[in-house]
This record gives structure tokens, sequence and C-alpha cells, in this order.
């Protein structure tokens, strides 16, 4: 059933919200949600829009997660300043859900930029994810090896009186993750997460959770995170997986290839959702 992201992250644990790049795996983690009668956001990073062919994509999305027991929702991640005919695409094609990240600009232009798509999308009846403080990497690539950067770190304060001052319903925050692959393990700002819990009056949002620990990621959640995203491991299980199939299959079917890749997702967005859990 489609709802509100607000109304997805009224929740002890942290719902995960996983990026796709087809209709594969969009159902693959939906029949993994069912299954384990955990809520989940299905999402499509603003980058995959053209190659994702969004507007054709978003509506067998939308009847997947319509038919679905559990609660779902259709998100569109990082849309940039200069993004807002995509937001609009989105919008009318019919997210629930839009992040508008204007987390490299200055302060007051992230939330100029911030507040306007608040005021769109809330004509839309949708939700609003802003980020403050910005975390490295790009969403959607897994092009290489990133380590997140402290100077770029949320500020408590400044996360107060941007979500009071914008009315996002969702806060992305930078406390020691990033986008695509890590170099080491991260250390994460678990003392920075229990700060930004305690000023900020919205669900807290953690980009970068390709690599983290099953520990390390309760341990962000008992500090206050609600919503996760995860993108980078399901591209890398796509790719060992056809490899895997490739080199046991007599006669490689591609039906048969599309079955392997179609469990492999499920099984692994089923492990985080889990884990996101804290059950």
């Amino acid at each position: 059933m489609l709802v509100k992201l607000e109304k997805i992250l009224e929740t002890e644990g942290a719902v995960g919200s996983f990026n796709v790049v087809d209709l594969d795996m969009a159902l693959a983690i939906i029949e993994g949600a069912e299954e384990l009668k955990l809520p989940v956001i299905i999402g499509i990073a603003t980058r995959h829009w053209k190659a994702a062919r969004g507007q054709l994509l978003a509506p067998s999305i939308l009847k997947a997660i319509e038919k679905a027991s559990i609660p779902s929702v259709l998100h569109l991640d990082h849309s940039g300043p200069k993004e807002e005919h995509i937001v609009r695409e989105a919008l009318d094609s019919g997210f629930t859900s839009i992040m508008i990240d204007g987390s490299k600009l200055p302060f007051a232009e992230n939330a100029a930029v911030t507040a306007n798509i608040v005021t769109l999308a809330k004509s839309y009846g949708a939700s609003v994810e802003g980020e403050i403080g910005a975390i490295t990497g790009v969403e959607g690539m897994v092009d290489g090896e990133h380590k997140a950067s402290e100077s770029l770190f949320t500020d408590p304060d400044e996360a107060e009186k941007f979500v009071a001052g914008t009315g996002v319903n969702a806060l992305a925050v930078s406390i020691g993750t990033a986008h695509g692959l890590y170099k080491a393990e991260p250390v994460i700002q678990f003392d920075l997460i229990s700060a930004l819990k305690k000023k900020v009056s919205v669900p807290l949002v953690m980009h970068g959770a390709t690599g983290l620990s099953d520990e390390v990621m309760r341990k962000t959640i008992r500090c206050g995170i609600r919503k996760i995203n995860y993108f980078s491991g399901l591209v890398v299980e796509a790719v060992e997986s056809t490899g895997r199939y490739l080199e046991t299959a007599e006669k490689p079917d591609y039906v048969a290839m599309r079955k392997t890749l179609f469990d492999g997702w499920k099984k692994l967005a089923s492990g985080q959702m889990k884990i996101y859990s804290l059950k």
C-alpha cells in the first residue's frame, strides 16, 4: 500500500530505502519486504532517471506498491538544485517522496532551493527529504572507493535551523558515511547522530550504507537514524550473480539468469531490512 514518507518512518527501527534501475529489482525488494512484513521505500536516483526511463518505470512500480500488503513509498533520490524539471516529472508520475539535495550550496541557498521543492511537492501531497552537511561520493555510481570528509559533517544547530526554515519531512545528514564503496571501514560519528536527534524534529536519514557492518548499522539506528539508503550493494550483487550464473550454466538462458538476479537482490535486501528493523 502506498503511504507518505513521514508515516512510514514512525518506527523504532529504520526503514530501508533501496534505489532501483529496473522493475525486477523493485519487485525483488518489495517481495522481500512483504515476506518480512516490513515497510519499504523504493527509490530511483535522479542521475538514473533518463537511463531507467523513469516516467515509464514509475507506473509499474506504483502498481506493485499499491498491490503490496506492506506500507511502501516511491521516492526520487538526490535531485539537484537545477533538476526541478525531473522533480516535476516524478511528481506527475505519482512519486510520493522527493529528495532535494542542495548540500553543496551555501546554507541560505540550500534552504531556499529546498523550501521551493517543499512547496511544490506538498501541492501534490508528496513528502520531501532535504540534506544539510554534504555526503561525499556520487549517489547512484559505483565508480570507485570513497571516504567521508570530516569538514562536511552536519552541524546540529544548522540542521535545526534548516528543518524549521524549510518544512522538510526528513533530513539526510553527514555523519561519516559516503556514497559508493569504502576504502576502509568508515568512522561513524555516533555522538553526532545523537546530538542531531536531540535538535532535529524530523527523522534522520543515512546515505552510504553499503559496506557498513551489521553492528555499526544497528548502533546508528539506536542513536537516531530512521531511514537508510542502500544501492551500491545491489549493483555489486547484480554483477557478481551474473558472473556466477554464466560460469556454471551449461546452456545460458536469459530468463533463468534474470531469476538468479531477482533471488540475489531479494536475499540481499531482505538481510538489510532485518538489520534495520532491529529484530
